[in-house]
This record gives structure tokens, sequence and C-alpha cells, in this order.
């Protein structure tokens, strides 16, 4: 039986909802973002430098190491990948490429922010950020393979639906952020790492999976589960994890693009080739910056309702415009309340949907606008 698709909208933003066997899904959702795929690929900024830094020297080997360590410790979602080229129509090695662009050394930005808090409830707060030619092209997924839990994820087009905020019900919530790795380890691909956690029963087992499944690139993970309120922040980035939970001591953490707790010489500027245009998508200093605002948001004298999450994301400093010298803007803020089982997003135009997030994470249509 082919996939089921399903579309509808929440905040203003596509979201598909798709049921089947695995290949199936991720063809059907080739299909039907097909046009949405090819122009995200042909619009990314850094397509052109990416290309010419695994094109010879140090790019090409650091590619051809963690294409080949991929391939043998995640053959499914390899597997999917490749569906969704062909449902596509798109060259698969291309979109192997462009899913492993934050773990080959190179440049490509600095992008997102995320909250963390564990009081009475727990709340994890995502802002989603990338390049201006990106608005539009942003969407939600919903993945409902047989005999899997269901996952619902913020979508770039593209690449595995791993890189940005999930939900799954199995109860477990988490924002992403891009670390940038100057010198990676032969290890595999990130969104290959996060793909892959995405069908952990809880939160004991992926931050055990995330410790023992180092990825060659970085990312900032605050994940939080339903099941026992836990939440914990994860620093990972060339071969490194580290992982501190969130507790009602401190309650409250933060995230930029930044390392925080594993040694900054992983995430200094990297070395990109000579000419690369990705440095200027954005920089360390800029991560630095916008987490200097988060740190001033400080910790609230009472629980903290879903609007406070709002609107520290959306402050001065943090929610990004691309205006100036800013080559970003948020698409997207994300506030999952974890113990009263709501989730809130906000699109880039201020279109907000509030619903259960039980419902959310089974792809059911918002209550309410």
């Amino acid at each position: 039986m082919p996939a089921l698709v399903v579309e509808q909208e929440i905040a203003g933003l596509r979201w598909l909802v798709l049921s089947g066997e695995r290949l199936d899904v991720f063809a059907a959702l080739g299909r039907a973002a097909k046009e949405n795929i090819h122009a995200v690929q042909e619009g990314m900024p850094e397509r052109e430098g990416l290309r010419r830094w695994v094109s010879a020297g140090i790019g090409a080997r650091n590619y051809a190491q963690v294409a080949a360590v991929t391939r043998r410790h995640h053959p499914t979602a390899r597997a999917e990948l490749a569906a969704l080229a062909r449902g596509a129509e798109i060259d698969a090695d291309a979109l192997l490429l462009a899913n492993l662009r934050g773990d080959l050394g190179s440049s490509d930005g600095t992008g997102c922010s995320d909250l963390g808090w564990r009081g009475r409830n727990t709340v994890l707060a995502h802002n989603e950020d990338a390049a201006p030619a990106l608005e539009g092209q942003l969407m939600f997924v919903t993945v409902a393979i047989d005999g899997e839990p269901t996952v619902t994820a913020q979508w770039y087009p593209g690449f595995l639906p791993s890189n940005a905020f999930t939900a799954t019900s199995n109860g477990l919530v988490w924002g992403i952020n891009h670390i940038q790795v100057a010198h990676p380890k032969a290890s595999p691909g990130r969104h290959f790492v996060m793909r892959s956690l995405q069908s952990a029963p809880d939160l004991t087992t992926a931050l055990e999976y995330l410790r023992s499944h180092p990825m060659a690139g970085g990312f900032a993970v605050t994940i939080g589960s339903s099941q026992d309120g836990r939440a914990a922040g994860v620093e990972t980035a060339a071969g490194m994890v580290d992982i501190v939970e969130i507790s009602e001591e401190q309650p409250l953490q933060w995230h930029a693009n930044h390392l925080r707790r594993l040694p900054a010489t992983l995430d200094e500027p990297a070395a990109s080739a000579p000419g690369d245009p990705t440095q200027q998508l954005g920089g360390f200093a800029e991560s630095v910056a916008r987490g200097e605002q988060l740190e001033r948001l400080g910790v609230p004298d009472a629980e903290p309702g879903d609007s406070w999450f709002l609107d520290g994301l959306s402050g001065p400093g943090v929610f990004r415009t691309a205006a100036g010298t800013d080559p970003l803007m948020t698409l997207c803020t994300t506030v999952a309340n974890l113990g009263e089982d709501c989730i809130t997003v906000r699109g880039a135009g201020g279109l907000t949907s509030t619903l259960p997030l039980s419902d959310f994470v089974r792809g059911r249509q918002p209550l309410h606008t």
C-alpha cells in the first residue's frame, strides 16, 4: 500500500503528515516537496563554497571519511535519504553532501537559540534561524512509519527531518543549535545521528545514545521528556560529548551556537577554504552576543508561562531579522510545555498556532490560531 500523505498548515507554515512503510514514506515526501527540495538545494548560500571545499585537500578528505562512516553506522537513515532523493528526482549524492555540510570543517554560519526550563513544568523553546532565501521553504513534517514512534519535526526540504526541532510519540522533545567545528572527527554526520535518536523510548536511553554516538560536526541539544519531566542540555562536537541535566536548583538553561562546556578550541572560527563565501553567513562573535542576551533573561521569580519564553526569544539581540550586517532571520519560534501538554508555534509573519503537544506529535490539526 502506498504511503498516505495529508497536507495541512500550522502558524502559516506548510505541514505534511505521512504514514506507511519507511521507504514509501520518504519517497512520497520527496514527491510532495519536489519543487521545494530543488529550490532549497539551488538556493543554499553556501552551496558553491561547499562544493569547492570538498573538491580537493582537507575538505575532500573530511568528506570521504565522514560519508564512509555515516554509511556504515546509519544505513537506515541513509536509505531514507536515498528514497527522498528518488521521490524528488534529484541527485542522491548532492543531498548527501548537503546533509553533511556541517560535518566537514567549512563554515556555514551561526543560527538558532534554545531555552530549557525545569520547574513545576518542563518547557523547551526554540528559535529557528536561517537565510532569508529559506523563508517560505521551512515546514513541518510528521512521519508515522509502521512499527516506530511517530515524529513531528521542523524540516528544510532535502534534509533528513532531524536538524531543527523534534517531538516524538515517546514523549521526547528537543531543539538543536548548530555548533561550528573547525576540525571534525571521522565520525557519522550529525543529521544521521539525530535522525536515529528519534526512536529512543525515554530520556535515559536518549542521553546514553548521544553519549555513545558522537558526531563529526557539532550540535547543542536541549532535550526533555514528558514521561518524567526531566530535561538536559547536550553539547556534542568533533567526537566529544558533554551532558548536563537541568535541575530545579538551576532551572533555566540557554544555548546559542558556541560551546559553553566542551573545550572552546573545538568551535573556534573555522579555517575554511580561501575565499569561501560561507564565511559571510554569520560568526562566532554573533553567537556570543546572542548568548549574552539570553543570559540577561535571568531566572523569573515565579513559574513562567509560555508567553515568557515567546517574549524572550522574540527580544532584541535574539530574534533575527536579516537587517544590517546580520545575514539570518528567525523563521519560526516554538514553545513546548511538556507538563501542560501544549505547544505554541509562531511563524516568521507572526501567525501563531497553539495545540496539545500530543496532537502535534501525531500530526493533528491545531485547535486554534
